[in-house]
């Protein structure tokens, strides 16, 4: 693979990282908490939170880019990882479903429920301290499954040149920061909305993340057994990002939409 394809997947990596289940869940709460506060950091939760995401991921190619030249990943590490990964995503997805359906009678707006966030204590998950939300987004990539799927690239990436897996880092925090950040002003825009909009929007992003949590969990379970028909990941990132970006465009048209309304009233 050549070095601008793998800047391209890599960046594509990183916007499909973005809309990781257990990301968009902890983005959505403490930008929601943020809002409450009346904190001008709300808009901005997703830009902090990949940025430490990205810091750590970032450190860990460079690391792995180092490791292997002297040592040699054993090959269970992948399939441990895929696996951890399998049952997490599925869990969120379970775990949403069954939390939806609860919440149908409900008059608060739905709130996304992750997995790995359960482990932040709540004094962190509530917070509006920008360096604590960098924090927090650098413990939630301390996980397998991303030191997985970051030592993919981080491996060619070492072969290449001693500099490859730090601007392969950089390259995939930019596309994760993108995708981030649109989630947390969708959420923060929804929340300058109405009420009933604001309700819309978390049943609907809901509903996406149980979507993707199911999606990329099903995928990953069918190619570990037929590999053959495994997807480029380029496209597959782009094709959800894509998704994403066009729902933020509707919130955004939905809401000059209402405005608009309003005034003519």
């Amino acid at each position: 693979m050549g070095e601008w394809s793998l800047f391209a997947l890599v960046f594509a990596l990183g916007l499909k990282h973005g809309l990781d289940a257990d990301h968009l869940a902890c983005i959505d709460g403490l930008t929601r908490y943020n809002w409450h506060k009346r904190n001008t950091m709300a808009r901005w939760v997703g830009t902090f939170f990949s940025l430490g995401h990205g810091l750590v991921v970032t450190g860990v190619a460079v690391i792995i880019g180092v490791v292997s030249q002297m040592f040699t990943f054993p090959n269970y590490f992948d399939e441990v990882a895929t696996w951890m990964s399998i049952i997490t995503l599925l869990t969120i997805g379970t775990l949403n479903i069954f939390n939806l359906v609860k919440w149908t009678n409900k008059q608060e707006p739905f709130q996304p429920q992750g997995v790995k966030g359960k482990w932040i204590p709540r004094s962190l998950r509530e917070t509006s301290n920008p360096f604590l939300i960098v924090l927090i987004g650098g413990v939630l990539a301390l996980a397998a499954d991303t030191v997985s799927q970051t030592s993919v690239w981080a491996l060619a990436a070492g072969n290449s040149s001693e500099w490859m897996p730090l601007m392969l880092g950089v390259t995939f925090t930019v596309g994760m920061v993108i995708t981030d950040t649109l989630d947390s002003v969708i959420i923060y825009r929804s929340l300058k909305g109405s009420d009933q909009t604001s309700k819309w929007v978390s049943l609907t992003m809901g509903w996406l993340i149980v979507l993707l949590a199911y999606g990329i969990g099903f995928y990953e379970l069918f190619i570990y057994f037929k590999p053959q028909a495994e997807l480029e990941l380029e496209w597959l990132g782009v094709a959800l990002f894509t998704v994403f970006l066009l729902f933020f465009l509707f919130i955004t048209w939905q809401k000059k939409d209402g405005v608009r309304r309003d005034e003519t009233a």
